[in-house]
């Protein structure tokens, strides 16, 4: 065997080296997948299902719990007229995630005029919504909107959207579904026998 003694010699011996071994790991491959059965998905009857991101009437709390998991207590006017006070509790923890994940913004229109209404994020408070990881059945959130310079009041309708839900006709000051009643603990201590 020869020894090469210029440099650039040795750089193409080893590029040609690199694809021999490059292509006899192809074509060994390409041996392989031959000999397999080659596994072709089928193809589906029905069209993929695509969640439905259409409004829903605020009326339609059957349809906004199965969809959302979540029944609407409605908003209310907070804060001397100043904020608006969103609310609904958890029935199914699955469907309502979105709801309480805090990258998708939540925004209130005023269906008269189409303004939008913001959460306000307060300095050392953060953004006036809660939020949570854990979410259990039954559980209450709260989502406060901006009403600046009392743009809505009493009787007005607006549309909430977070992320994909959307639920219009929110009449402000109506009470959509009561609440559950919380259950009390009963805090007496055990005695052990």
């Amino acid at each position: 065997m020869t020894q090469f003694t210029d440099k650039s010699s040795r750089g193409w011996r080893l590029i040609v080296c690199m694809g021999f071994v490059i292509f006899t790991g192809l074509s060994e491959q390409a041996c392989v997948s031959a000999d397999k059965a080659v596994h072709v998905p089928a193809k589906l009857d029905k069209d993929p299902i695509i969640p439905d991101k259409s409004a829903i009437g605020a009326g339609e709390t059957s349809a906004i719990e199965e969809r959302w998991g979540v029944k609407l207590q409605g908003i209310q006017l907070s804060a001397a007229g100043h904020m608006l006070d969103f609310r609904f509790w958890v029935t199914d923890t699955t469907k309502a995630a979105p709801l309480l994940d805090k990258r998708n913004k939540a925004t209130a229109i005023i269906e008269d005029t189409g303004a939008k209404l913001e959460v306000p994020n307060v300095p050392r408070i953060g953004s006036l919504r809660q939020t949570s990881k854990q979410v259990k059945q039954g559980m209450r959130f709260t989502i406060l909107f901006a009403n600046p310079g009392k743009m809505v009041a009493a009787g007005q309708k607006l549309t909430v959207h977070i992320g994909d839900f959307s639920v219009e006709h929110i009449i402000v000051g109506d009470i959509l579904n009561a609440p559950p009643k919380l259950q009390k603990i009963n805090k007496r201590p055990v005695k052990n026998d």
